[in-house]
């Protein structure tokens, strides 16, 4: 097997609208399409429910293209769950910015919820990276990444 790509990264949302208003307005991602998906039994069979309902929109990330997909079960419905790093089969996406204190800064002034400030990652006495995690509207954490 040959994998060639990494064609995109999903995030099960709560409310559509709200994470859109968070992916695409306050980090900046391209709002490729928004779509409602229902009577598709492929995705019944290879998600493995029945009768699968969803919205989903698609976003680009600006900067190097990444796609990232939202998507809103509405059948079955969307249920929240506490969220952790240490769970297994957590993911954590990192996206790279250029002034992670402006980010830090910009963000938080918009209301939007850190761990922690920025905070510098030292190895063998050095500064590899600055990161910081911010929250979507459901919880589900961003690293914002700036490298040296």
């Amino acid at each position: 097997m040959a994998i060639t790509a990494v064609h995109h990264h999903k995030f099960m949302v709560s409310d559509l609208a709200r994470s859109i208003g968070f992916y695409r307005d306050l980090l900046g991602m391209e709002l490729l399409y928004e779509a409602e998906r229902s009577n598709i039994p492929a995705y019944d069979a290879i998600i493995g429910y029945k009768n699968i309902r969803l919205r989903l929109a698609m976003l680009k990330v600006k900067g190097d293209g990444a796609l990232i997909a939202l998507i809103q079960y509405l059948n079955p419905a969307a249920r929240p769950r506490k969220l952790e790093h240490y769970f297994v089969g957590s993911s954590a996406l990192a996206l790279v910015v250029d002034d992670i204190h402006a980010e830090y800064q910009r963000l938080s002034a918009a209301g939007a919820r850190f761990t922690s400030a920025p905070q510098d990652i030292v190895r063998d006495g050095k500064v590899v990276a600055r990161a910081a995690y911010v929250s979507d509207p459901d919880g589900i954490r961003i690293e914002l990444y700036e490298m040296p």
